[in-house]
């Protein structure tokens, strides 16, 4: 029993802190805004994470666990290139829908040569997940006939994320609709057509 409510506790603080990185940014949240939020004391947040760089270091790396898992069930669906980026795109914009203005990768970006490494480490190694994963995704599809664009997949890929972190930025203010467009503006130059 006491380890069940360990581990809820430890799954609320990873929620909150999810929400707080996503929707502030790294230096935009303390153990305090947690500790309030569920109302307990900031004592018990360090017993769990003893500095927040452990924190956000967990937190980072939980969500590139389940960026994989999700990105696994997405190619077991077993649809087109364009059906799996199209996923990639859903689940972007349910994040946004949900609050979380800021992408993961993207919330660590803004001061990240202050961060410290093991913070950078779990960034680095979730964008470059979802980096090999699109690239992935846009060498099937130009294979297949599905994209129609130049330069190299790794490039494009890289092109597509440096889209969707600034425009999920840029979207927390000028709303929704600017995402939306940017996603269009992304599969237009991918060749994408419907």
């Amino acid at each position: 029993m006491v380890m069940k409510c360990m581990n809820q506790t430890n799954q609320q603080i990873l929620h909150y802190a999810s929400i707080f990185l996503q929707s502030r940014g790294y230096n935009g949240f303390s153990y305090k805004d947690i500790s309030q939020k569920l109302g307990i004391k900031n004592a018990a947040i360090h017993n769990y994470y003893p500095k927040k760089e452990d924190l956000v270091a967990a937190l980072l790396e939980d969500s590139r666990k389940k960026i994989t898992a999700n990105f696994a069930q997405i190619v077991e669906s077993g649809g087109t290139a364009r059906e799996q980026l199209q996923s990639y795109f859903d689940y972007t914009l349910k994040e946004f829908d949900e609050g979380k203005c800021i992408c993961p990768p993207g919330s660590v970006i803004l001061d990240f040569e202050e961060l410290p490494e093991k913070v950078q480490k779990q960034g680095l190694l979730l964008l470059d997940e979802i980096l090999v994963w699109i690239s992935k995704v846009l060498k099937t599809g130009l294979e297949q006939g599905e994209f129609n664009f130049s330069g190299s997949v790794d490039e494009r890929a890289e092109l597509v994320v440096g889209i969707l972190i600034g425009t999920r930025q840029l979207s927390s203010i000028k709303g929704r609709k600017t995402l939306v467009r940017s996603i269009s503006l992304i599969k237009f130059d991918l060749g994408w057509k419907d």
